[in-house]
């Protein structure tokens, strides 16, 4: 389930200056998960800062019936230079089903590389970690897209940088539980094998909006579809653009 909830994506941008960031310290975002019909579990993604830099958090559970013969436990941190577009550190604790993981990764700038829990790998132009390529999408000016564009996405997991694509798919107006928001979709390239279907088969909305905060994200798996919807949100940097 990680790799759905937090896999997204990363593309190669200008870097961002702190006035221009969408989100601030204590923003909170809350996330219903969906296995089919079936409430499979919640995730949380909040933002804090600490001697100037930020400190994403981000947490995934199972609940439920789904608990019982699945049960998820997720933990991420990274922590990002408000100086520039790279994450300082990055941490993964995950539970899910048999599958556990842990990791700490330095990326060490000056040295140009990765150093994990269990190996030492070179930096890529533009890295980030699987946590905080959400925020660094955010950041962007994504005005001049037009539906069909695709970029070019590295994301650090599991000990490399995974390469794949993001297609611009236009803008939408999604029904959520707080009202019509107007969207901009993307689809993903994605690792196709364990968890997914179909190497294009997620698809992310984001509201069209100063926030830019993920406020869907559906794909198929293996066995079924997963969905994940914004059910609670504190302390956005403006308010949400929605309509009833």
């Amino acid at each position: 389930m990680h790799k759905l909830i937090l896999a997204l994506f990363l593309y190669q941008f200008p870097a961002f200056s702190q006035r221009d960031l969408p989100f601030t310290k204590g923003e909170s975002l809350e996330y219903k998960i969906h296995y089919g019909p079936i409430d499979a579990g919640k995730a949380t993604l909040k933002v804090q800062q600490e001697e100037g830099n930020y400190w994403f958090v981000a947490e995934g559970k199972s609940i439920g019936m789904f608990n019982l013969f699945f049960k998820v436990r997720d933990y991420y941190e990274s922590i990002i230079d408000t100086n520039c577009t790279c994450p300082i550190y990055f941490t993964r604790n995950v539970r899910e089903g048999n599958y556990t993981k842990r990791e700490n990764v330095f990326f060490n700038d000056a040295l140009n590389r990765a150093e994990t829990t269990r190996d030492t790998i070179g930096l890529p132009d533009n890295y980030q970690d699987i946590l905080s390529v959400f925020y660094y999408l955010r950041s962007q000016n994504l005005d001049k897209f037009q539906p069909g564009d695709t970029v070019p996405i590295q994301v650090y997991l599991d000990d490399e940088f995974m390469s794949s694509n993001l297609s611009y798919l236009g803008r939408d107006t999604l029904k959520t539980k707080f009202g019509y928001a107007p969207c901009t979709m993307w689809a993903p390239q994605l690792e196709v094998g364990r968890v997914f279907d179909e190497k294009n088969g997620m698809k992310i909305w984001v509201s069209d909006d100063a926030n830019k905060i993920p406020l869907r994200i559906e794909t198929p798996v293996l066995v079924g579809s997963i969905k994940m919807d914004l059910v609670k949100f504190s302390n956005l940097k403006h308010p949400l653009h929605i309509h009833p």
